[in-house]
């Protein structure tokens, strides 16, 4: 960049006459713009769509939802926001460089999954994730008489029973992405393994206070034609005739993979002695879970292929529930402990793999136990850890901190989930989990080994950019303290994120965290050097710097006080009998002002000598030089004072623009480069140190 002195050399050369006339525009607009010169007080140019700068030199990148930003008003935030503000525009290509590893997408605007989910499970957003749900873990009874998802299951509109809960209409339906682990695999990466889960064979029996029972559902289907199917856990059987009989019913229901596997996982009964799954009438058809154990997603039916010629009757089948399954389905039957790496049990002494009945058998659950048993695990009962229940189940209740069968593992801390179900339409995130869904859980030690860019005790914070966190330029703050910070003047508490409690679209205001750069850095990780800002000289036209009005009256007393407010930077306090210049340099020394004008009504009165307070009422303004434009108001905090007041006598309209709007920033140096014809500025437009570009430079006329 030309240095300062040779920037002003024109104003130091004897010249016969300098003139203000406009400047072409620079560099012909680079070709990526147009040089509009139809305003005789503007040359500028109009970059076409993709390119920026004072010379369309520089394109911009993609923009997106912001994953953090300062809110917009209260419980408004998530802004529209280059590279989504988690990534690095490079300006000679147009592309973002997002935080490695961490977000993707043309705009950063996706969170990455884990390791990829490891390959044993896809990566999706929470929008798809809502979409694959097996809706029958949302209906509890679905028959001609009830309801089932708020629709009717009593007409042919099988859809209507087969809907889940949309999550659409959140802001991050498609910027969260998670993953969905395949069959027997968990966790925030899918590199668990499930373990075999089976029923405690000491609960439930006839010893035991509650006799537990399996699961059964009736299908009814009045039909004498076509073909029906039967979706369970989100797999739906082949096509089915309505003149199935039981045993042509039972193989088609039993080779879905979301049941159990085995040759007798279900048994199905027909109403009295139908040979038919479907009759006239109607039949009902009974299904007995002898192998899925516990209370059971209901079976959701499509019958939109079946026919019926009778007029009274319409082809129709439903599902209900007639017997909800108490059984235990736990790792390893709750009677071992489960190894997530191989996907086995440790099963307790006595106890080892069962049918699912008490009974010796090939689950791996440790269903089976050899001999009665007539104590808690444990080298002591439970460990020391946990009360043990006694007869007849002998069962070991842990100790808060405490889990498993005999209570040697550690549970981990919890917090809202990063990556769940939708509880209902468009309202996500409230499941409290074990290490919040992004992190896997010690359980040598209880402390939860978090997922890359999550952070906390529970995993329950997502981390900050930067090594170290923003780049340490800045603060690390979540977005409900990001609100309090906007360039806003008003009570804190009057901008708020999380204002209203569970509000769906302020689920993240505690969770998500961003930087709050520190005066003179910027970018997402405060990795940049801010240029300054100033008002383009050229097109000053009418516009004017922003005038604020102040009164104070001070008739009651001599102790009054009062301190101003500027975007959030409180200035010390002033004494009624303070002076213009002291108002004026106690406003200069906030960061966030860099030149005002203090001044009486008349500007004539001698500044050191008239009080801003008096009895009756004095008049004073504030006229900001630097910043420019339309500024939010100064605020005021009086003590003991009569009145002080403060109104705006005139909106700032000059530009607040990077460089001025006449230079390219370089962010590594947190220098202008100025174009052709304009130089530093003192912020109003003449020469000055402010290297704002903000001074346009006579033209040179050289006299023959």
């Amino acid at each position: 960049m030309p240095s300062l002195s040779s920037l002003l050399l024109p104003l130091l050369l004897p010249l016969s006459s300098l003139s203000q006339e406009n400047a072409p525009c620079p560099n012909s607009c680079s070709g990526r713009g147009h040089c509009d010169s139809s305003n005789v007080h503007q040359t500028v140019c109009e970059c076409y769509a993709g390119f920026k700068g004072a010379d369309c030199s520089e394109m911009t990148c993609p923009y997106g939802p912001a994953w953090t930003d300062l809110a917009a008003s209260t419980d408004v935030a998530h802004q529209l926001a280059e590279c989504s503000n988690r990534g690095l525009c490079d300006r000679t290509s147009g592309t973002c460089t997002c935080e490695g590893g961490r977000f993707e997408g043309k705009a950063c605007e996706r969170r990455t999954c884990p390791n990829a989910c490891g390959g044993t499970g896809i990566c999706a957003s929470m929008r798809t994730r809502a979409s694959m749900r097996d809706p029958g873990e949302l209906i509890s009874a679905c028959t001609s008489s009830m309801v089932c998802s708020d629709a009717s299951c009593a007409t042919r509109d099988y859809s209507a029973c087969q809907a889940t809960n949309a999550y659409t209409d959140v802001w991050d339906a498609d910027m969260m992405f998670g993953c969905i682990c395949d069959e027997g695999y968990f966790g925030p990466d899918c590199s668990r393994r499930h373990c075999p889960t089976g029923d405690d064979p000491y609960t439930g029996t006839s010893s035991d206070v509650a006799v537990q029972v399996n699961e059964k559902q009736i299908i009814t289907c009045a039909a004498n034609g076509g073909t029906f199917t039967l979706e369970f856990k989100g797999e739906t059987t082949e096509l089915i005739a309505y003149d199935a009989t039981v045993s042509e019913f039972v193989t088609a229901f039993q080779k879905l993979s979301t049941v159990y596997e085995a040759t007798s996982a279900i048994t199905a009964s027909y109403t009295g002695t139908n040979a038919k799954a479907c009759t006239e009438a109607g039949n009902a058809i009974t299904v007995e879970f002898l192998q899925n154990f516990g209370d059971l997603p209901l079976i959701l039916p499509d019958g939109s292929a079946l026919t019926h010629s009778s007029t009274i009757y319409e082809p129709l089948i439903t599902s209900s529930v007639s017997v909800t399954g108490t059984k235990e389905d736990n790792d390893c039957s709750d009677r071992g402990l489960c190894d997530t790496d191989a996907g086995t049990c440790s099963c307790s002494t006595l106890f080892s793999t069962s049918n699912g009945y008490a009974a010796a058998g090939q689950r791996g659950d440790c269903g089976y136990s050899s001999s009665t048993i007539t104590d808690c695990p444990g080298e002591i009962s439970c460990n020391g850890q946990g009360v043990c229940s006694g007869p007849p189940t002998y069962t070991c209740a842990c100790e808060q901190g405490y889990t498993g069968a005999d209570c040697t593992q550690f549970v981990c801390p919890t917090g809202r989930s990063w990556f769940d179900d939708p509880t209902a339409a468009n309202s996500a995130h409230y499941s409290d989990v074990e290490c919040s869904g992004s992190g896997v859980c010690d359980r040598e030690a209880g402390v939860c080994e978090c997922m890359d860019g999550f952070e906390g005790a529970a995993c329950q914070l997502m981390a900050c950019p930067g090594d170290p966190a923003c780049s340490e330029r800045g603060q690390c703050l979540s977005m409900q303290l990001l609100a309090l910070l906007a360039d806003d003047n008003g009570d804190a508490t009057d901008l708020k994120y999380g204002a209203v409690p569970n509000l769906a679209a302020t689920w993240d205001f505690d969770k998500i965290q961003g930087c709050h750069c520190d005066e003179g850095f910027e970018g997402y990780d405060c990795s940049l050097m801010s240029c300054p800002y100033g008002d383009d000289p050229q097109s000053t036209y009418e516009q004017y710097n922003e005038l604020q009005k102040f009164t104070c009256d001070e008739t009651t007393g001599t102790d009054g006080s009062f301190i101003l407010k500027f975007r959030q930077q409180d200035t010390v306090t002033l004494a009624y009998n303070a002076f213009v210049a002291d108002v004026e340099a106690a406003l200069e020394a906030l960061s966030t002002v860099t030149d005002v004008h203090v001044y009486l009504d008349d500007d004539i009165a001698d500044a050191t000598t008239t009080p801003v307070c008096s009895a009756g009422g004095t008049v004073f303004y504030v006229e900001f030089y630097s910043p420019t434009g339309d500024v939010p108001m100064i605020t005021a905090t009086p003590e003991n004072l009569d009145d002080f007041a403060i109104t705006e006598e005139k909106k700032g309209n000059k530009e607040w623009s990077e460089c001025s709007g006449r230079g390219l920033c370089d962010h590594e140096t947190g220098l202008c480069t100025c174009v052709n014809g304009f130089a530093s500025s003192d912020g109003q437009g003449n020469s000055g140190l402010l290297a704002d570009c903000g001074y346009k430079l006579p033209i040179i006329i050289v006299e023959d």
